[in-house]
């Protein structure tokens, strides 16, 4: 692992800056960010220190503490390791589902019958891709093409989204290798700018890697007043372009960064 000291000096700044304010809200995406991308969606596992160093966090007083994944609750919590009744706060399903909701998503009848008929359109998407993967979701499905050759994933997924396209109700969302097809969505900016209000959090932390964590930092940005490099502190974890204010190279580097922002925030509430 990197030393923290290979941060960026001005993410170290800002780190500082955000873990001063009184009530935080400290968030991440899951895969990505702590566990690398893998084929096998099931097959994710966090890297070493990013869980711990969160839940520490989550333990701090006033800091709120949230993975932000589009995958359902049930795999998030099995895959981070996220205890039922830990300190984190679990928003899956790209912000329709809450770990602290009782009784799941509920869908009516309209959203069920969808969900029934885009089991019989990709299962005969399989037929035609038959290295394509489907992941069951609540509240829709995932087309995950990770491992295909280049041109039957682009096809594949070029097919997702035509159908998505035929069921003008049904949300769609790309990502790095998938499509999701959902029948209920609220998305990550919705979901983090709800959660920030809730706690009272005067400062939002952010973390991700991909298109719908841009949707994350986008709000954020939007909702900012001031200096949003410290009420508004976002970090995108890899390459591609960002709306994000900061970047770390890997996996790797975030447990480098939560736990730099670890200390920080120990320093600040223990004044």
């Amino acid at each position: 692992m990197s030393h923290p000291a290979a941060l960026d000096a001005a993410l170290v700044e800002a780190l500082a800056d955000f873990a001063a304010h009184d009530r935080v809200l400290v968030a991440t995406d899951f895969d990505g960010v702590l566990a690398p991308l893998v084929v096998d969606p099931m097959d994710s596992r966090p890297v070493e220190g990013g869980m711990p160093a969160l839940t520490s966090l989550a333990d701090l007083p006033d800091t709120t503490v949230a993975l932000v994944s589009g995958r359902a609750l049930d795999p998030l919590r099995e895959l981070s390791g996220a205890a039922h009744d830990g300190p984190l706060v679990l928003i899956g399903s790209h912000g329709a589902e809450d770990s602290r909701a009782e009784g799941g998503l509920a869908l009516d009848d309209d959203q069920q019958a969808l969900l029934g008929t885009l089991d019989e359109e990709l299962a005969a998407m399989r037929e035609e891709h038959p290295g394509l993967r489907v992941e069951d979701k609540p509240a829709g499905r995932v087309v995950h093409t990770r491992g295909l050759p280049d041109e039957e994933a682009r096809s594949a997924l070029d097919a997702a989204r035509e159908l998505g396209a035929r069921h003008t109700s049904l949300e769609v969302t790309p990502g790095k290798g998938v499509v999701e097809l959902a029948t209920a969505h609220v998305g990550k900016g919705v979901a983090l700018l709800a959660l920030a209000d809730e706690v009272g959090a005067q400062a939002v932390f952010y973390a991700g890697d991909d298109l719908t964590d841009e949707h994350g930092f986008q709000a954020l940005a939007e909702d900012a007043d001031g200096d949003r490099a410290v009420r508004r502190l976002t970090v995108r974890v890899g390459d591609g372009d960002t709306l994000a204010r900061f970047r770390v190279t890997d996996e790797e580097a975030m447990v480098d960064l939560l736990e730099a922002l670890l200390a920080a925030r120990r320093e600040a509430t223990t004044r």
